[in-house]
């Protein structure tokens, strides 16, 4: 067997994902996994030889971006980066490719050389994908983590790192399914009350989602701040928690409020973003999404009275993908690592 395959990876501290392509640059499949980086690195290790060894008998070529170099287990970036190269170096089979900053994908010996031409680019790719479309000026990636907000002609080297895109208010550190509550709250209206939220990871925005049947969790491999899957009841149990009171089925109702006024507080911040931008651009904003909480997005935009594209309409790549069980645009970043490296060469 000498096909081609391609392997398209998205390392981040809490999921990595890998895009399974065909020499005909069809998406064959597609592999998540919740690897919890900051703990260790032996699951990411075994994730990459287990995925890596489906395709030995191939011709394999992996392209890699990273985003886990921040992990707090690393003494540094520098250090992070080495650290994860050096797994993928000697656990994956085949040629290795790892996407920089400077749109180039370089070598493992370039990688070590310059780990900081690595760090947290996924976000680029993403605006290639923009700067090719006449249709949008931003896209909003919003995962189980972070929000980016991502627009036209954005300029990388104002942006180059985690600081300097906090400052400027093109990352957000909140995302759909891992963010503590108590990180974007601080009271809950229970009843004709107002309760203090405890400071503890009780709850996360993911039990937020899950009771709102925003995002559907039954084939995800997340598990809530208790390690419990985000099924409808334990979600109920950990947010009542937040509140110092164990769920009671006749408090269902209130709860139910609870959760979406939650989730109104939890849109703020992202709106902000948005008008921030909005403003720094100077110009109408034609918005679409990527990511888990995707769809959330574009219901920000119907309430704000913004133009929203889905981003599948504005699909200039032309993505393939002979297995409809794939949702390639949930993440996206494994998907346009490869065909950015070929210049959509599908077309």
């Amino acid at each position: 067997m000498n096909d081609n395959i391609y392997l398209g990876w998205d390392i981040g501290g809490a999921n990595t994902k890998v895009a399974i392509f065909n020499s005909s640059f069809e998406i064959i499949d597609f592999y998540f996994k919740t690897i919890s980086i900051w703990n260790n690195l032996s699951t990411l290790k075994d994730f990459l030889n287990d995925i890596s060894k489906i395709y030995k008998n191939s011709n394999i070529t992996h392209f890699i971006s990273l985003t886990a170099e921040s992990c707090d287990n690393f003494n540094n970036r520098d250090h992070g980066v080495i650290s994860i190269v050096n797994l993928c170096d000697t656990n994956l089979i085949g040629l290795k490719k790892y996407y920089s900053n400077n749109n180039q994908y370089i070598s493992f010996k370039e990688a070590v050389k310059n780990p900081q031409l690595l760090y947290s680019t996924n976000w680029m790719l993403t605006l290639n994908y923009l700067n090719n479309s006449e249709q949008t000026n931003l896209i909003i990636d919003i995962g189980s983590t972070t929000t980016d907000f991502v627009y036209k002609d954005m300029c990388v080297n104002e942006n180059i790192n985690d600081f300097m895109r906090l400052a400027n208010r093109t990352l957000l550190y909140q995302g759909v399914v891992r963010t503590p509550i108590p990180m974007f709250v601080d009271n809950i209206i229970f009843g004709e009350k107002k309760i203090p939220v405890i400071k503890e990871v009780y709850a996360t925005s993911g039990d937020i989602f899950c009771i709102l049947k925003d995002i559907e969790f039954k084939n995800k491999s997340y598990t809530g701040a208790d390690e419990l899957p985000y099924s409808e009841q334990d979600s109920l149990n950990r947010i009542s928690r937040l509140i110092g009171k164990d769920y009671n089925k006749n408090d269902r109702e209130l709860v139910i409020s609870v959760v979406k006024d939650l989730k109104e507080k939890f849109i703020i911040n992202i709106v902000k973003n948005i008008k921030y931008i909005e403003k720094l651009i100077g110009e109408k904003l034609i918005i679409s999404s990527i990511g888990e909480g995707r769809s959330l997005i574009q219901e920000i935009c119907y309430n704000e009275k913004i133009e929203f594209l889905t981003i599948d309409k504005i699909d200039d790549l032309k993505i393939n993908c002979n297995n409809k069980g794939i949702d390639v645009y949930s993440h996206f970043t494994s998907v346009l690592i490869v065909l950015n490296y070929f210049g959509n060469k599908d077309e």
